[in-house]
């Protein structure tokens, strides 16, 4: 009976851990906490996670596990933006220039004009274009491979906090915590959702579909580009989320304490 009793703990136990796993907004550790401590950019390309350290260092990190390996040399302690872009690696420097990197070996190497992009505030990717905000308000579309670039619109855009890509269009964030979309072939745009309600937002990312973002509270929500209606998943636990990555239909994040989560949506 005693053996009995103990299975059935055992099985009510091991079910609500798994039920609690696939519910959205639950997380587990992934990889050796701390491993990403001194990360200052990443993005996502091909599955996996690539960061950049404060030494310079660029890491391919496999999400599943936490494995992570260094490529090519400590050339990257200058980095201020990473995108992944046409199945490539680009950087934005301080010095304002763009940088194609062989996500392979960490050969690099410039693109368009030096400074071209030394204003640079925020970016997105949408369609294989590199979308970038700069201090003056002006939105850029850049070919990443030519480097050639066109303004998009009148330059609206100063208050820009977040710059992301979903359904089609760009969606900004501004300091007032309005979420804007934006027309990615004329720059105009048009708010969504009411006014203010990201206003404490610390982190966003997006799937293609659906924009996530976390605030200061640490709550983590998912928004409809669409129409702005979000909801808020699992519980307010992401308060000192740094990063935040969409990978393999799962987000992840990078804390404070340098720790890397994986996040059920």
């Amino acid at each position: 009976m005693k053996v009995k009793i103990l299975v059935g703990v055992f099985l009510l136990v091991f079910g609500l851990a798994l039920n609690l796993m696939g519910q959205a907004g639950s997380w587990k550790q992934v990889g050796k906490a701390g491993d990403w401590v001194n990360t200052i950019a990443g993005t996502v390309l091909n599955g996996r996670i690539y960061t950049v350290e404060t030494s310079g260092k660029l890491y391919a990190t496999d999400p599943g596990t936490g494995m992570w390996k260094q490529i090519g040399k400590a050339d990257f302690a200058k980095t201020l933006f990473l995108f992944a872009v046409s199945g490539n690696l680009f950087s934005i420097e301080k010095s304002g220039s763009l940088y194609l990197i062989n996500s392979m070996d960490g050969s690099w190497q410039q693109v368009g004009k030096a400074g071209d992009w030394i204003n640079t505030i925020a970016g997105a990717v949408l369609d294989n274009r590199l979308y970038t905000v700069e201090k003056s308000g002006a939105l850029y579309e850049t070919n990443a491979l030519s480097g050639q670039w066109r303004q998009v619109g009148k330059p609206e855009f100063a208050n820009t906090v977040f710059l992301l890509a979903a359904a089609g269009q760009l969606f900004s964030i501004e300091r007032d915590g309005s979420l804007y979309g934006i027309n990615p072939v004329n720059g105009s745009w048009g708010r969504v959702g009411q006014a203010g309600s990201w206003a404490n937002t610390i982190a966003a990312a997006s799937d293609g579909n659906n924009l996530y973002t976390v605030e200061k509270s640490g709550a983590l929500y998912e928004t409809d580009p669409s129409s702005g209606a979000w909801k808020q998943l699992g519980t307010p636990d992401f308060a000192n989320t740094l990063f935040m990555f969409s990978c393999r239909n799962r987000l992840y994040t990078i804390e404070k304490s340098g720790t890397l989560y994986q996040v059920s949506l």
